[in-house]
């Protein structure tokens, strides 16, 4: 297999593995979000990084190299570490909740899928927004928009789906 193929079979594998974690979750066979509690520790692994780099940038300003900021002036440190632990923690919290709502072996897969999940939210998130926000904006834009939204909306309500399978607290 040449490198190429690999790359292909890897994603055609992860969204195979993301379509039967959906079907899991829409049947209530296997509990992905316990609720939005347990969402938000997965988007966290996602917007934090984005969140302090932009603090980082914005705090250095054009007076220095964001990287060097970050990394050798105190308050560009600081930013670094309580990324880090955010980070961390929202990893933990993130295998915790699937181990503890689908056992050991199905709630590592389902920690890793929450993972992927994140940034797929993320970008779809992102996405409609600047669907709506776009330059050529006309009434059917705005209706695909809230179409977009409402099925965006229901995959998240399928995903969500703790107290339907008794897990959440």
């Amino acid at each position: 297999m040449t490198e190429e193929q690999l790359v292909n079979l890897w994603f055609v594998l992860g969204g195979a593995s993301l379509v039967l974690l959906f079907i899991g979750a829409l049947t209530d066979k296997v509990t992905v979000y316990r609720d939005y509690i347990d969402l938000s520790w997965s988007l966290s692994l996602i917007f934090t990084p984005f969140i302090s780099t932009f603090l980082v940038i914005f705090i250095a300003n054009d007076q220095a190299d964001p990287w060097v900021f970050a990394t050798e002036v105190l308050v560009g440190q600081v930013i670094l570490f309580f990324t880090a632990i955010t980070m961390g923690w929202s990893t933990i919290s993130t295998y915790r909740m699937s181990i503890e709502d689908n056992g050991l072996t199905l709630g590592i897969f389902v920690g890793t899928a929450k993972l992927l999940i994140a940034i797929i939210i993320s970008f779809c998130a992102i996405a409609l927004v600047r669907y709506l926000f776009r330059d050529k904006r006309k009434l059917g834009h705005v209706a695909i928009f809230f179409i977009l939204f409402g099925i965006f909306g229901w995959v998240l309500k399928v995903l969500i789906n703790g107290a339907r399978t008794g897990k959440a607290i």
